[in-house]
């Protein structure tokens, strides 16, 4: 007995030693990358393997960093003085092309207390940054089981595609164009009856996003149709896809033996329930005798105005139809003029249920209450002005035409003492002309005359002269 009990001891101490062989302690030092741009991250990792109890002397990198070291745990030991695996590890950013060294010195034991004392060094190549991609695009995008409409293009962000009545969950893939890139908005998503929308984002490597947005419409089950001014609706019937407004409160009404969520204003006596187009877009309609009339609320500070359909004997004098903008909406309005910024409405005030005119500003966006008495005044302030611009127009025109003819009669006169000036000035000339012709034909005649004369006067001198010498000679 005693002989075998000491084989067994031999045995045991045996194995003892085996064991202790085998896991005797070790450690090696690694790093993530071999080679790093400027600016990236590399991570160096001691592993120790076999030991109970462990002391990091130093660890480090140094080089093209901006210096990193092993802060953490530096000396421990195992509580259940078991022999593990121990991992130090620290992270450092290359700032510049070249190398960054990792080294490290240590003490480690197993829990025989075999020791070692490493120290080893890890060397990573810092190389250029190279520019990052710019790629947000997908390459492919669908859902599972389904297709989306329009096919798919890489430039086209918008999508839709519909799955049968019931469905809970659609797997939605997509591929990125870029491996660098990365993907949000992708895989298996929850949905509900009628329109979900899922924004795909795709991350570029350089940060930049693009959204893709797809969005799943859910059919209904035994949907209700209804047709108001030649459009195709679906009657809503779940009270959350209802926008409820402020005055509202949420209610029930009976179509065709079904239980429709409504909005009741018990004030405004007023029921609305939602109609969905065929492109998914919900809108509030006025349930009333089975007919539905499109639903507009204004808000102008504290007033809300339901507008309505306005009896002909209800507009006020002067004001003409025309279609005007407000808001988002375009309604029917009464206005002075076309161009006049104001304009009268017949609405339901929502808070009081009254049925009154109101006046808007259009460029304002305010509302108040029509008052008749004043707009009367103003109009016929209007009209009297009108007719004071008529007077004063009849006068300045009168003015004017009593102008013209002044004017007229001034150019007549003026003419006229032109005509009298030129016909003084040609009785003058022609005065000269007849003085100066008549001196030429008296001095033409007295030439003549004096030509006739010499002769005569010559025979005159002549028998003058021998009557003389006769008369001596006696």
């Amino acid at each position: 007995m005693k002989k075998t009990f000491s084989l067994m001891i031999l045995a045991i101490g045996f194995f003892a030693s085996i064991t202790n062989v085998l896991a005797a302690p070790s450690a090696t030092i690694s790093v993530s990358k071999s080679q790093i741009e400027v600016g990236q991250s590399v991570t160096a990792t001691i592993t120790a393997k076999n030991v109970a109890t462990w002391q990091i002397y130093s660890f480090n990198g140094t080089g093209n960093t901006n210096g990193c070291e092993y802060k953490s745990e530096k000396v421990g030991y195992d509580e259940n003085a078991n022999n593990v695996t121990k991992t130090f590890k620290i992270t450092c950013t290359a700032n510049s092309t070249g190398t960054i060294k990792f080294s490290y010195s240590a003490f480690f034991a197993d829990n025989t207390y075999s020791k070692i004392t490493p120290s080893d060094k890890a060397y990573v190549t810092v190389v250029p940054a190279r520019p990052k991609s710019t790629n947000n695009f997908l390459s492919a995008l669908g859902v599972e089981g389904a297709l989306i409409t329009p096919d798919f293009d890489k430039d086209t962000l918008e999508y839709t595609v519909t799955v049968e009545a019931g469905t809970e969950k659609v797997i939605i893939n997509a591929e990125k164009a870029d491996a660098k890139a990365s993907i949000s908005g992708a895989g298996e998503q929850a949905v509900v009856e009628g329109e979900n929308k899922f924004p795909i984002v795709v991350t570029a490597e350089n940060g930049s996003q693009r959204t893709y947005t797809l969005t799943v419409i859910v059919k209904e089950f035994d949907p209700i149709y209804v047709k108001v001014d030649g459009t195709k609706y679906t009657l809503v019937r779940k009270l959350e896809e209802l926008k409820k407004p402020e005055n509202y409160v949420e209610s029930t009404v009976t179509i065709d033996d079904n239980v429709i969520p409504a909005l009741v204003n018990e004030k405004a006596v007023k029921t609305l329930v939602g109609l969905k187009d065929e492109a998914g877009n919900i809108y509030l309609f006025e349930y009333k005798d089975g007919k539905y009339e499109r639903y507009i609320e204004f808000t102008f500070k504290s007033l809300s105005l339901n507008i309505i359909k306005m009896d002909k004997k209800l507009i006020p004098k002067y004001y003409k139809e025309y279609e005007v903008k407000l808001f988002d909406d375009t309604i029917t309005a009464y206005k002075l003029s076309k161009n006049s910024r104001y304009a009268i409405v017949y609405a339901v005030n929502l808070e009081t249920g009254d049925k009154e005119l109101y006046q808007i500003d259009l460029i304002g966006k305010t509302a108040q209450e029509y008052n008749e008495e004043l707009m009367d005044k103003l109009t016929d302030t209007e009209k009297q002005n009108k007719k004071m611009m008529l007077i004063i127009s009849g006068i300045f025109g009168g003015v004017m035409l009593i102008e013209l003819f002044a004017l007229v009669l001034s150019r007549k006169k003026k003419n006229k003492i032109l005509d009298k000036i030129k016909e003084n000035e040609m009785n003058k000339v022609r005065k000269e002309a007849i003085k100066d012709a008549k001196k030429d034909t008296l001095e033409e005649n007295e030439n003549k005359i004096v030509e006739k004369e010499t002769p005569i006067k010559e025979e005159s001198l002549k028998e003058e002269k021998v009557s003389k010498v006769k008369k001596s000679k006696k």
